[in-house]
């Protein structure tokens, strides 16, 4: 059995978090950080997760519960008309591309939370103008499914923030 890769919240390269919970759902939205400070503020124990389908672990990573995540945003969702889509036995592939599509809806309708840099303007003529705040905003993204992340009961109270993985469906 191939080991796993260093590959997880510790070492990538987002700003937000967006854990798709299918079971509640919802949207968990929160700094990058935010997630990385709640695992070293509480040193969770690493779990495994494993793939339909497969052989032995496939994931490793930390339970965290959801509301020790500083500054989450948890957004209800419920009018999305494609939940139904998800299947248990759809995929990952496939379950990762419907909860990009999900948070994809969600900023659409602009119920996303971003974290932006806003500036006041000090020169009078934009002001006059009707400008009083520059907003600067140039973030990356991490969409995560996490079908039973978030509230119980439906929900198992935690998001899985993963370590490490393989691939052994060399799926992208």
């Amino acid at each position: 059995m191939a080991e796993l890769a260093d590959y997880g919240i510790q070492n990538e390269q987002s700003d937000i978090r967006a854990h798709v919970s299918v079971a509640n759902q919802k949207v968990y939205v929160f700094k990058t950080s935010a997630g990385i400070d709640a695992i070293k503020a509480n040193g969770y124990p690493t779990r495994f997760a494993s793939q339909p389908g497969v052989d032995g672990i496939t994931a490793e990573g930390w339970c965290v519960p959801w509301w020790h995540i500083p500054d989450i945003r948890p957004l209800s969702f419920n009018s999305w008309s494609s939940w139904g889509d998800f299947s248990i036995n759809l995929s990952t592939t496939r379950k990762g591309q419907l909860a990009v599509e999900c948070v994809r809806k969600v900023m659409e309708m602009g119920r996303f939370p971003f974290w932006v840099q806003a500036e006041e303007v000090d020169d009078m003529r934009l002001q006059v103008q009707g400008v009083d705040l520059v907003v600067a905003y140039n973030q990356r993204i991490q969409v995560k499914c996490d079908w039973m992340g978030g509230e119980e009961p439906l929900g198992t109270g935690n998001l899985f923030l993963q370590k490490a993985e393989r691939n052994p469906l060399k799926r992208v």
